[in-house]
């Protein structure tokens, strides 16, 4: 499938027909008849001048007249000309200095621009509340134009049988063309055929470009697709590129785009469903025996606080309200994404109660996340709806699913006797051991019965273990101490407690967030191995 766009077809539109304040003769009408014309009520032409200027005038498929380049070349028409003969020098001189990456920034910014101004030209003329100069007779010529330039190149690829093309898809400036039957050359060739003849049926500066091919690929809906990019014909590899699905929108959690992104390219790259039955399966795994991390299951959702009815908003809202009773400078902006993430609290719960802060369950590892929703609303519901094209039942394949799913996941850090702290009684304390802390075998003792008889050894390992996870803390310590800018760090003795060297960012967003969370809980498991030193030590 091949992808060709128009080159700013809007600005193109305004040049090649002459489109412009200065030009415009008002709509078609009868001699008797009087229309509006922008704020004038009434606007009627001299006698005699449509019929002196009958050769020279361009009609749009609105029914607006415009007199041609040969009577006045339009103001617009001109600005637009200077643009975007500008911008195209601006990227030939790109060529030019590859090797400056600053030279290169500042050029690539100011084509950018210059595109800008040209796209949104269009939108002054239609700018009816807060525009200047409104004009909807110009706004619809353009509009009507450009909707008939792209009909007219749907119909030409469709019954030119030649090409043996279909277009499966348009939208304002761009046409998807289907090949059946034809290979990654042959499209390569056929497309630039059809973008030369289209361009060649239209007036300049009017242009189709060839942009690239997509194979395979999924169209889902207007403005939402995905494929494998080729660009070139020598590109070995495909790059993947999808729009408006959940692999690039910002609604959607880390692991729901991962999981879906590995999906399409299992899809594309085999075929082959058992792959993609078996990847799944290792996922959904993960994510119910809780071996994930906490950051790729976030949700942030856009709030607008002061727009909802009393009985409450979205889940964002709840999250944003919590935080503005405990501080009320923490109101959230319009508009503003609001991080949340959803808990398990037993069956039946509402989704309501569920919704907590990130940084509640980070501080706190007797919560854990609410599988089953993560995993039908996040994961399942976006793959089905690609899935469901080609008849294959996701939701399925995750109730036939064996698995066992465990009530709760604690970890050593949470059941020690910390000064300043709390604490917290975890099932662990109840039951003997089931590994050595050395060598991780299987015992039923704290210490198996080979790395006793081995005591310096055993010394060794668990030093090392406090030593390395010391020196981590440390280092990222240090990292996020020269982000935040903070001066010198009072204390500096980790054994003694790790939380002297809190650095007061909760960026979730940071992934080194996460890893000094980390680090300073695994600080604080190593030091219980203390007193086992001490003791093997004396032994």
């Amino acid at each position: 499938m091949a992808v060709l766009d128009f080159q700013s077809l809007y600005p193109s539109i305004m040049i090649a027909y002459n489109y412009c304040y200065s030009t415009c003769l008002g709509r078609v009408k009868k001699p008797e008849e009087s229309s509006r014309f922008g704020v004038l009520e009434s606007f009627d032409l001299p006698d005699g001048l449509l019929e002196s200027l009958k050769d020279y005038i361009n009609i749009s498929p609105n029914g607006v007249m415009f007199v041609k380049h040969e009577i006045r070349k339009g103001l617009l028409g001109k600005m637009l000309q200077e643009l975007l003969n500008t911008r195209v020098m601006v990227k030939k001189s790109m060529k030019d200095y590859k090797d400056d990456p600053g030279l290169l920034r500042m050029l690539d910014a100011k084509q950018l621009t210059l595109k800008f101004i040209s796209n949104v030209t269009y939108g002054y003329t239609s700018a009816s509340f807060s525009g200047r100069m409104p004009s909807v007779e110009i706004a619809d010529s353009i509009v009507q134009t450009g909707r008939e330039t792209l009909e007219r190149t749907i119909n030409l690829i469709n019954e030119t049988e030649k090409w043996g093309a279909r277009v499966v898809y348009g939208d304002t400036d761009s046409v998807f063309v289907y090949f059946p039957g034809k290979s990654i050359e042959e499209a390569f060739k056929l497309s630039n055929e059809i973008a030369d003849t289209v361009t060649n049926m239209n007036p300049k500066p009017i242009k189709l470009k060839f942009e690239k091919i997509y194979h395979p690929a999924v169209l889902l809906a207007k403005k939402r697709y995905v494929g494998f990019k080729y660009e070139n014909f020598e590109d070995k590899e495909p790059v993947f590129e999808a729009k408006g699905i959940e692999t690039v929108r910002r609604d959607h959690t880390p692991a729901t785009q991962k999981i879906l992104e590995s999906s399409l390219k299992i899809l594309f790259r085999t075929q082959d469903m058992s792959q993609l039955k078996e990847y799944l399966y290792n996922q959904w795994t993960k994510v119910l025996s809780n071996r994930v991390p906490l950051k790729d299951f976030i949700i942030a959702k856009e709030v607008r606080m002061g727009t909802y009815s009393s009985r409450g908003g979205p889940n964002g809202a709840l999250v944003a309200q919590e935080k503005i009773n405990r501080d009320i400078r923490a109101e959230p902006q319009y508009g503003e994404r609001v991080p949340y993430v959803v808990i398990y609290k037993g069956p039946g719960a509402k989704l309501k109660d569920r919704v907590i802060r990130p940084e509640v369950v980070l501080n706190n590892n007797t919560l854990r996340l609410d599988a089953e929703y993560y995993i039908r609303k996040q994961i399942i519901a976006p793959i089905s709806r690609i899935f469901n094209i080609i008849g294959v039942d996701i939701m399925s394949w995750y109730d036939n699913m064996p698995r066992t799913q465990k009530s709760a996941f604690l970890r050593l850090g949470n059941c020690t006797n910390e000064p300043n702290k709390k604490n917290i009684k975890c099932i662990d304390q109840y039951y003997s051991r089931s590994h050595c802390v050395v060598c991780s075998k299987l015992t039923d003792q704290v210490i198996c019965e080979i790395c006793a008889k081995e005591p310096h050894k055993a010394i060794y390992t668990l030093a090392s273990r406090q030593t390395l996870s010391q020196s981590k803390l440390r280092h990222i310590m240090n990292i996020c101490q020269d982000c935040s800018h903070l001066s010198a760090l009072d204390a500096v003795t980790v054994e003694v407690n790790t939380d002297y060297a809190d650095v007061p960012c909760t960026s979730l967003d940071c992934p080194l967030y996460y890893e000094r969370l980390k680090a300073k809980e695994d600080v604080r498991t190593m030091s219980s191995y203390g007193d086992l030193i001490n003791e093997l030590a004396i032994s």
